[in-house]
């Protein structure tokens, strides 16, 4: 649906579902990020819940977690299409796309038809389409994050990375956005699954705080949380972040409220998430954490003590992944290991 950085494979997810839940379980990712895990737990017949503190996590989780009508997508288009054709870019806009940019600056990136077409889109989904909040809405939102960068004829941009929007090279040239999002939105419908879907729920939600969940009604909590020495999310997403309304301002100020940022301070920030997560599940639940260790942090081992005295280890295993390569990147920063903790209440025999 959208490239994001550091997404958890599907494979993994399927297996983890698979493995702690059963059909008609409620499955609860409190990290949900690009929305793999509560993704899976819906396609097996589970019921889910993804939770995820950043608007871009947000949008990507609720787009795949509940089956979309199509008349509602069709209407969100057909509005999106007069928006562009009729409004244009205020002075402001323009000067932020000029000055904002970390690889490059925003204007950069596109031909000047497709940029003003990038910023009208941008204010659409911001502060005009009255279908906000919806699945629909959020899926031709995130099929408009994917397409806004890449190297592919797909994308609205130069030549850049899928991934992370490295500074672009080659040709410009006018890339007409709203015949590359209806056909990246015609690709995606015809993958959407039917038989056997549980629709889900998305809360965009810090899971360090109180849970929006009814007390002891989750059967599992399946969740990949950031590692300790991941890449910063929001770094290596800058312009789908900028494009959910971010500012230059805002990657210095509002990145402080993000789990990866303030878990390199003291993971006792995941002891209100442990207390949440107890609260929230049913005494014969099961807590999986999908980690990373490092020379620096093994998460799994830190994180177990805090989970102490709710919950107890029921298995923790390994993976190594100092072979692995992600995108032509190095992948996850220092990580040695991808480590997997497995958890019960520790009132469960």
């Amino acid at each position: 649906m959208c490239s994001y950085q550091g997404k958890l494979k599907p494979a993994i997810a399927y297996h983890l579902v698979n493995i702690f839940s059963r059909e008609g379980d409620l499955v609860v990712d409190p990290f949900s990020g690009a929305g793999t895990i509560p993704y899976e737990a819906s396609r097996l017949g589970r019921q889910s819940i993804g939770m995820d503190l950043s608007e871009l996590g947000f949008i990507l989780t609720l787009a795949k977690v509940r089956r979309p009508q199509q008349h509602l997508i069709d209407k969100i288009l057909s509005s999106l299409e007069v928006y562009i054709t009729n409004e244009n870019p205020t002075q402001e806009e323009y000067e932020s796309a000029y000055s904002f940019g970390f690889n490059g600056k925003i204007a950069e990136y596109f031909h000047p038809e497709t940029l003003r077409e990038v910023l009208i889109s941008r204010r659409f989904f911001l502060k005009v389409d009255q279908l906000r909040g919806t699945t629909e809405w959020a899926l031709v939102y995130a099929s408009l994050l994917h397409i806004l960068h890449g190297n592919r004829p797909y994308a609205l941009s130069r030549r850049s990375h899928p991934v992370t929007p490295y500074k672009p090279s080659g040709p410009t040239e006018y890339r007409p956005l709203m015949p590359r999002l209806q056909k990246k939105i015609k690709r995606l419908l015809a993958s959407v699954p039917h038989s056997g879907f549980c629709d889900g729920l998305a809360y965009k939600f810090d899971s360090t705080k109180k849970w929006p969940i009814e007390l002891g009604t989750v059967d599992a909590v399946i969740t990949s949380p950031p590692f300790f020495d991941s890449t910063r999310f929001y770094m290596t997403n800058w312009m789908r972040f900028w494009f959910t309304g971010w500012e230059k301002e805002d990657f210095s100020t509002r990145v402080q409220k993000f789990l990866e940022t303030r878990q390199k301070e003291s993971l006792n920030v995941y002891t209100e998430f442990f207390r949440q997560a107890r609260l929230a599940m049913k005494s014969t639940g099961v807590l999986v954490m999908h980690l990373g260790r490092s020379p620096k942090c093994d998460m799994a081992k830190e994180l177990a003590r805090q989970a102490e005295p709710l919950f107890q280890v029921a298995d923790v295993f390994a993976e190594g992944v100092r072979h692995c390569e992600n995108h032509g990147i190095r992948d996850k920063g220092t990580t040695t290991d991808h480590t997997y903790l497995v958890l019960i209440p520790s009132d469960q025999n």
